[in-house]
């Protein structure tokens, strides 16, 4: 019987899993929920194979694509079968799955947490602002979610203070915000690995990286522009290699990258999680240019925590969370603008020893802060608190 149950789509993916790896290493006694596969717009993905360091994994079909309205195959029956203690939902406390697993709780007395990433109000006025009148049926919907969910969850982790904000003024109780943490034996400072990957993609000149996915809110085309205008600067662009008609984004950057007669300058790379520490070693400043939508703003971005981690001069947009992530240990500039962040660019390439101040502070910020130890910390003391005020209440 695990004192744990944890239920996270996100879980398909293996290193997503390395949280509960930790919690269990402080004395939880963990299980795993997750999807045997996942539909992304890219097609379905099969779970990660279980790695021996991981917990008990069940594997179940999980019915639907929505995170709103999806619901595991057998989740009533798995949950009578263990019986855990605390039922950790890697979801939206404003969702189908939170009532369903939330219902078995109340019933059996156990104690229901959820996990969010939510940084933007889901109430009818500020969806009607965001989406005009087409998005007040979903609203409305989310509306009566809420209403069902409220009394059966007992706490909401949240990534961000504005995060913490939404749910706070939708009534939930005990919301503690908690980051998203990095693994400090992945992204570390590391000589070896940038003297070994400069030499390898022969980098001599400071290079301006970035890292993550590749789409419009993700302000890729703002950092290429913005570089464009430093032709007279010295500089090497470092990105993620793309299919270049995967989407309409991908050609559109690939043609920027031309028109502007940069391609020269750019240097592609294929790497995995754990690799992209290497790359990031090789860097000199990682940028992270997000841009707010009106369904969409930034609501972490881990890679500025990886890159704070491996001493790199982090460059973020004033986008959601991450003036919050960065700290006074970043360079924030206003989202979407390009001669902002030009001038950024410049400042540092024109004299890059006067950020080495900053390069130590968010080393420093990031491992204590922002590291995945951290985060269990937090989680692990938060866990024992909701046990021990449920057993005094019980009593």
């Amino acid at each position: 019987m695990p004192d744990l149950l944890v239920i996270s789509h996100a879980a398909t993916n293996a290193v997503n899993r390395n949280i509960y790896i930790k919690l269990q290493e402080l004395g939880w006694n963990t299980a795993l929920l997750i999807p045997e596969s996942i539909q992304f717009s890219s097609g379905r993905k099969a779970a990660d194979t279980k790695r021996t360091i991981d917990p008990v994994i069940y594997l179940k079909p999980l019915l639907g694509n929505n995170p709103r309205t999806y619901i595991y195959e057998g989740l009533t029956a798995l949950l009578d079968e263990l019986k855990p203690k605390i039922v950790l939902l890697d979801n939206d406390p404003v969702s189908r799955l939170a009532v369903e697993a939330g219902k078995w709780c109340r019933k059996n007395n156990r104690v229901l947490v959820c996990q969010s990433c939510e940084n933007l109000a889901i109430d009818l006025r500020s969806s009607f602002q965001r989406g005009g009148i087409k998005s007040i049926p979903a609203a409305v919907y989310k509306y009566f979610l809420k209403r069902r969910s409220l009394p059966l969850v007992t706490s909401v982790f949240t990534i961000s203070k504005e995060g913490t904000t939404v749910f706070e003024k939708m009534g939930y109780k005990n919301v503690c915000q908690i980051p998203l943490g990095f693994n400090p034996c992945i992204f570390f400072q590391n000589e070896d690995s940038r003297k070994r990957i400069r030499n390898e993609l022969q980098l001599n000149k400071p290079v301006i990286a970035y890292f993550g996915r590749l789409s419009k809110e993700k302000g890729v085309h703002l950092l290429i522009e913005a570089l464009a205008g430093l032709k007279d600067l010295e500089w090497t662009f470092m990105i993620d290699r793309f299919d270049l008609y995967a989407t309409s984004y991908h050609v559109f950057l690939q043609q920027l990258i031309s028109d502007h007669g940069i391609a020269d300058r750019v240097v592609y790379i294929d790497a995995g999680h754990e690799e992209i520490a290497e790359y990031m070693n090789a860097a000199d400043a990682v940028i992270v240019p997000s841009i707010s939508t009106p369904k969409w703003k930034e609501q972490y971005g881990r890679v500025a925590s990886e890159a704070m981690a491996c001493g790199k001069v982090v460059i973020v947009s004033a986008s959601g969370t991450l003036p919050e992530l960065v700290g006074e240990c970043g360079i924030v500039f206003p989202e979407g603008d390009i001669v902002a962040l030009k001038n950024e660019l410049k400042r540092y390439l024109n004299n890059p020893g006067q950020f080495n101040y900053l390069k130590t502070e968010a080393a420093k910020r990031a491992k204590e802060y922002l590291s995945l130890p951290t985060q269990a910390a937090i989680m692990n003391n938060m866990l024992h608190q909701l046990i021990t005020s449920k057993v005094m209440s019980k009593n």
